[in-house]
């Protein structure tokens, strides 16, 4: 049984709680938030997360600081679903303390901070993980699965989109929200669809990206790759707020089509040269229990992680130059 300290209690911090509840391999330590345990509510977002019975609480100790649970409470392991600004100095304090790790995304802002973290990693063998929770969904991982055993040939192109109305609830309703800013959909939402298609096909060797005209908050990236495969990104934040969120990818192979819509439910559409079908790919368990999964059995049987310090710092590096490119008009021109 690992003991974790969950570090920050709002929407993602409550889910991922639940989600420990549930798996039998682990166990709720303590809660870490700046608040005190008495003002702390149920906090909803944008999605439907995980639910428990919060009187399931009462046991539970919570503290202010993550010095004091790491000093008072006996864990293996810090997760970490604070806002990001705070994600760097929890997760180099837990690595001080000999602590596995899984951090919600993005990992950072910049790469001067995710140097620190692979500096404090390096020479411990302790598991760090980062919550791009898009690669556990089954759909998500249908599509790998086939580009990685060439199964319909070659992937010749492919469209990710991710986009929800402007977020105002929670914190942000207090943030002036735009494109380039951290606070914004590039490294918030639409990240989920670029660490997807880094694992998938690798740093492109051309990257250019477009404002949409639709909102000053949406953007398009093109990715071109030297074998001629093509990646198209895009989405972001759209008014009005109440606009539900939909995601999904668009991939054309040399012998088939495949297709996904959230809006549509838990199916991919495939599309080959003999007929076209639907496959379900409705789960058991949600892609936030299925990080967890693969997070416990790596601190269980160091079995490596998809979603490590490596492969999140990289994610974070492709946001930023997006995120240059996005601020010189001069290679920035609206669709």
């Amino acid at each position: 049984m690992k003991r974790v300290i969950v570090c920050g209690f709002g929407f993602m911090g409550q889910n991922h709680a639940a989600n420990i509840f549930l798996h039998p391999d682990l166990e709720l330590a303590a809660v870490v938030d700046s608040r005190p345990k008495a003002e702390i509510r149920p906090v909803k977002g944008n999605i439907a997360t995980a639910e428990f019975d919060w009187d399931r609480l009462n046991d539970i100790p919570f503290y202010t600081t993550l010095s004091e649970a790491l000093e008072q409470c006996p864990s293996d392991a810090v997760l970490i679903a604070s806002p990001t600004a705070f994600h760097v100095p929890l997760a180099l304090e837990a690595i001080k303390h000999g602590k596995n790790v899984f951090v919600e995304k993005p990992l950072c802002f910049s790469l001067e901070e995710a140097a620190s973290i692979q500096a404090a990693l390096e020479g411990k063998n302790l598991v760090f993980q980062v919550g791009h929770c898009v690669r556990f969904l089954q759909e998500y991982k249908l599509l790998a699965s086939a580009v990685r055993e060439n199964q319909y040939g070659k992937l010749k192109s492919l469209k990710l989109t991710r986009m929800t109305g402007t977020p105002n609830w929670g914190v942000w309703k207090d943030l002036q929200i735009s494109l380039v800013s951290t606070a914004g959909p590039l490294f918030d939402l639409n990240i989920h669809d670029i660490d997807y298609a880094l694992s998938l096909t690798g740093e492109p060797d051309e990257m250019t990206v477009q404002i949409r005209p639709e909102s000053e908050t949406m953007f398009q990236t093109v990715w071109q790759y030297r074998n001629g495969t093509a990646v198209q990104i895009e989405g972001g934040f759209i008014k009005p707020s109440t606009l539900p969120f939909r995601s999904g990818f668009f991939a054309v192979f040399d012998h088939a089509v495949m297709e996904f819509d959230s809006r549509f439910g838990n199916k991919v559409v495939l599309s080959t040269e003999t007929e076209s079908s639907e496959i379900n790919t409705k789960a058991e368990r949600s892609n936030y229990v299925e990080e967890l999964v693969e997070f416990a059995s790596a601190m269980e049987t160091g079995s490596p992680v998809q979603c490590n310090a490596e492969e999140a710092i990289r994610t974070v590096r492709c946001c930023g130059e997006l995120k240059n490119l996005l601020e010189k008009p001069a290679q920035c021109v609206n669709v």
